[in-house]
Formats: structure tokens, C-alpha cells, sequence
């Protein structure tokens, strides 16, 4: 006997078709999120092994651990946004504090 329930006379549910303007975005936040964090986390790494002050060695080994953090934040964020133009630029702008704190703190005669 055949048996007819209400999921079975439902037709199969399909996934919305996306444009390409869709698949830009998505793509433009990746590219953030990759090169991007990578940028930021280097740039915040490099202020943070001049501005810690214990010895060289363990300035380099926290702002390393400290930048893997961010790297992972910085890509979240890409993805967080409200639009792929403001993960790029909530990116850009942290780059842009990060490198002038790194410059400051060279400038000042930071560590290593």
C-alpha cells in the first residue's frame, strides 16, 4: 500500500541561486580575510614585540602568540560585516593604527 504523508507531498527544497555580485562579495570578504588579517596580524605582531617590555626573546614569543589571535579576529570580522566594503575598510583602518603605532614605537627606540 502506498502511503501518502504531508513530507512526502511537499516538493524538495532548493538553495536560493545566487548571482555573481553574490559570489564577488563572498569572495571580495575571503580575500580579506586572508591577505587582510594576514597584514593586520603581521603589522599588530611587530607594534607589540617593540612595545612589550621584558626580554627579546619573549617580546617576539607573546606578540607572535598575540597576533594569532588577531589573525583569527581580523577574519571573523571579514566575515561579520555588514558589507564586504566595510570589512575592507575596518581592515584598512586597523592596518593603517597598527603600522603608525609600529613606527611610533621604532621611532621612540622600541626592542627588538
Amino acid at each position: 500500500m502506498h502511503s501518502t504523508s504531508s513530507e512526502e507531498a511537499r516538493p524538495a527544497r532548493t538553495l536560493p541561486a545566487h548571482g555573481l555580485r553574490y559570489r564577488a562579495a563572498v569572495a571580495s570578504r575571503a580575500v580579506a580575510a586572508i591577505c587582510g588579517g594576514y597584514l593586520l596580524a603581521s603589522l599588530c605582531t611587530r607594534a607589540l614585540t617593540l612595545g612589550l617590555s621584558m626580554a627579546p626573546v619573549d617580546n617576539v614569543v607573546a606578540a607572535t602568540l598575540a597576533g594569532l589571535a588577531i589573525y583569527a579576529v581580523a577574519a571573523m570580522w571579514a566575515f561579520a560585516a555588514a558589507s564586504a566594503t566595510r570589512a575592507w575598510l575596518g581592515l584598512g583602518g586597523a592596518c593603517a593604527l597598527a603600522a603608525i603605532a609600529a613606527q611610533a614605537l621604532r621611532a621612540a627606540g622600541g626592542g627588538a
